[in-house]
């Protein structure tokens, strides 16, 4: 009767739970925003954000291609398929990626029960329970989870355990049918992220320990993992191919801080940072999403920590040699967790990112297996299948796994909240690692968003004292950033990235006080940032709007030309381009690169103001090619894709007044007023048409609020001159144009 006792528990009943306390964990993610690297795998990804019509390109261009990256060298299609099937039913919806990477985590860590039930049949149950709800509430596996763009690795690992499920399944009933389900599965778990082919050693191992094959299945097994592998590889290498610079793919340093490092500081280093793998994983004290340059700078195998860390992990594989012989349980952990960390060890070979917590999703799976077979070893606690397993066996190790889980289940909730969008999560982590030059980059990102956010509050706002408080808002944050610009910069003083952002910061302060000359201050950042990174087409183009405002056309438009040159994709740079050609009286070009922009906008980047800038622009090079029929259409889908933006109104109504079609241009004046009751211009052109209708009071009264709005404008005393010498009250006339004069 004792036998079966723990047998009462239905089998569903574990899945059931396992699912739901999986999902649990992660529910307080569902209103979070996209973070980090959620944009340039998805949000502003060109070829994601066109749905099932970017499958094509996001299957035969680099991972992130279409956020103009052109040498990241990762080709990951899967997951970037999902997230375009996501978009296509439910545009910029990071709720709803935030959801289904939970159910496909909580999916993983069911599967993982079965796979272990299975792997594990001589021992109770309850063993692979205990691992699985561990590496469930791992506080470790929050980066991947909480952070959409982990898809990948959930993916990676929902096919590996799928591709191993049915691995076993073939050696325990010998039907070669389950290894189309190897093949299918591990293809996929390829596609979904390269690391999987650690698992050409792994599944192996697993069969080795816990099962007894013949050296026909073992050869079989291996092939039907190494087909799905090459036909992987060579997919990548023929995507690669098309990438000039893809075979001289550098780092930088911010990146991997010894990608370039010579070969024993780069191993002393690897070694130092193995070991802090090891401590985050057995004591989780803290998570950060960036520990590069120079949160953990390099070191040298004189460094004692470094030392430790060898001696610790040598000792680890000695005991795994040691146990293969015995088929010691914790030797496949140890086994299982190095074969698998190998890949991203930068030991083997270099890597473009030096530590990060995601590396650790697979690997600690090997780690957890190890500590809880050693813990029950050590304590000889019997947990043999056709024993009954009580918790009253061993009452002081099951409070402390009880301990543990929920040590580990509250850690993971409250780092997980911190996921919640880039500010809360990089105002966190910057205090935990603060010397990373990354980080400050970030921070001051978050910082900008925010003050761009405070700008975006004035859009329709017709309160004059809020516009005004939101631009105190903005330039109080704006320097906030610049703060952390300058931190990034004190840490790495060549970091061209946070050059670039200077620049664009102080380019935005312009506009509130251009007599500081911070356009000066951005050129001289942006030019800093070029003169390290030339190939950042992004600087290339905000430098030449710099010399466009400056009338200096032709040295913007070779800017523009440069930056689209590095970034074919770059729908900005082809706007401006088509401004330049429109300056220039050169309209068919114009033309040409505004239809090239509208083409390429992304729907998930101010899609609709764009759209609107650009037919507004249109607009102007059909009015002055003396079309002024198509000119109202193109100002008309200006109007359509913004309607808070008065320039179009304003001129659609010019070509109004040129008709002499006075009414209706004044229904166009009062709706641009409507929608922006400061814009000065639309009161001098109501003041135009009052003057030439001779309504010269109704002129007086706009041209009076022009010069309210714009009292340094000599053109509005002017015209209030003119108008009172039309009333033939010549004193007031003289007094308007002498303020004139004065302002000329």
């Amino acid at each position: 009767m004792k036998n079966n006792k723990s047998k009462k528990i239905p089998d569903s009943w574990f899945y059931f739970g396992i699912f739901i306390f999986s999902f649990i964990l992660y529910v307080n993610t569902f209103q979070h925003k996209w973070v980090l690297d959620d944009f340039g795998a998805y949000k502003l990804n060109l070829y994601v954000t066109q749905g099932f019509d970017g499958f094509h390109d996001i299957m035969t261009k680099t991972y992130r291609h279409g956020s103009g990256f052109y040498t990241d060298n990762l080709y990951r299609p899967f997951s970037q398929l999902m997230f375009a099937t996501e978009w296509q039913l439910s545009p910029d919806n990071p709720g709803l990626s935030h959801i289904i990477n939970t159910i496909f985590y909580a999916l993983c860590c069911v599967l993982l029960f079965a796979l272990l039930r299975k792997l594990f049949n001589q021992y109770n149950r309850w063993l692979p329970l205990i691992i699985t709800l561990l590496y469930a509430a791992h506080p470790i596996h929050t980066e991947v989870i909480a952070n959409i763009k982990g898809r990948d690795d959930i993916m990676a690992l929902l096919f590996i355990l799928l591709s191993l499920l049915f691995t076993l399944k073939y050696i325990d009933t010998k039907k070669v049918v389950h290894l189309v389900g190897v093949f299918l599965f591990f293809l996929l778990a390829m596609f979904s992220k390269e690391s999987s082919l650690t698992m050409l050693a792994a599944i192996p191992l697993s069969i080795y320990f816990f099962r007894k094959a013949s050296v026909k299945q073992y050869i079989l097994v291996f092939l039907t993992l190494s087909f799905p592998a090459v036909i992987y590889l060579m997919m990548r290498q023929n995507v690669l191919s098309n990438y000039p610079s893809s075979g001289n793919f550098n780092v930088s340093i911010v990146d991997n801080y010894f990608f370039n490092a010579d070969l024993i500081t780069g191993w002393a280093t690897s070694i130092m940072l193995l070991g802090k793998y090891l401590i985050l994983q057995l004591i989780p004290y803290q998570q950060v999403c960036d520990y590069s340059f120079n949160q953990l700078p390099s070191t040298s195998f004189a460094d004692p920590y470094t030392l430790l860390s060898l001696v610790i992990h040598l000792g680890l594989i000695i005991y795994a040699i040691i146990g293969i012989r015995k088929k010691d349980p914790v030797a496949f952990g140890i086994l299982f967790y190095i074969i698998t960390l190998s890949i991203v060890s930068n030991l083997v070979y270099r890597i473009g990112s030096s530590f990060a917590e995601r590396f650790t999703f697979i690997p600690s799976l090997g780690l957890i297996i190890a500590v809880i077979f050693a813990v029950y070893k050590i304590f000889k606690v019997k947990l043999d299948a056709n024993k009954e397993f009580r918790f009253t066996t061993s009452p002081i190790i099951t409070s402390f796994m009880v301990i543990i889980l929920l040590v580990f289940s509250v850690k993971t909730i409250a780092r997980s909240a911190e996921w919640k969008n880039q500010f809360t999560l990089f105002e966190t982590d910057v205090k935990k690692s603060e010397n990373s030059a990354h980080l400050r980059l970030y921070y001051g990102l978050a910082l900008r968003d925010k003050a761009l956010e405070a700008d975006n509050k004035s859009k329709g706002e017709s309160d004059f004292s809020k516009i005004q408080q939101n631009n105190l808002d903005y330039q109080k944050w704006a320097w906030k950033a610049i703060e952390q610009f300058k931190k990034g910069i004190e840490i790495y003083p060549e970091y061209a990235d946070c050059y670039e952002h200077l620049g664009s910061i102080y380019y935005r302060l312009h506009t509130f006080s251009p007599e500081k000359k911070y356009a000066d201050t951005a050129e001289y950042y942006y030019v800093k940032s070029i003169q390290l990174m030339p190939a950042k087409a992004t600087t290339q183009n905000n430098l030449a709007q710099i010399y466009f405002e400056r009338g200096n056309v032709q040295k913007a438009k070779s800017y523009y030309l440069v930056s689209i040159k590095i970034d074919p994709l770059l729908a900005d740079a082809y706007y401006n381009l088509g401004s330049c050609y429109g300056m220039l009286s050169m309209y068919d070009s114009s033309f040409y690169y505004y239809r090239r922009a509208l083409e390429l906008y992304n729907p998930a980047s101010d899609f609709d103001k764009n759209r609107s800038s650009t037919y507004n622009f249109m607009g102007l090079n059909y009015n002055n090619i003396n079309k002024p029929d198509s000119a109202i259409i193109m100002y008309n889908l200006a109007i359509k894709y913004d309607p808070l933006n008065y320039i179009p109104y304003l001129y659609k109504a010019r070509i109004l007044i040129a008709q002499e079609k006075f009414k209706e241009a004044i229904e166009e004046i009062n709706k641009g007023i409507k929608v922006n009751p400061y814009a000065k211009d639309l009161y001098w052109w109501m003041g135009r048409i009052d003057f030439l209708t001779k309504n010269y009071k109704g002129a007086i009264l706009n041209y009076s609020q022009y010069i309210k709005l714009a009292p340094n404008a000599q053109e509005g005393y002017v015209a209030k001159g003119q108008t009172y010498d039309k009333l033939n009250q010549r004193d007031s006339a003289l007094y308007y144009f002498r303020i004139a004069d004065r302002l000329q």
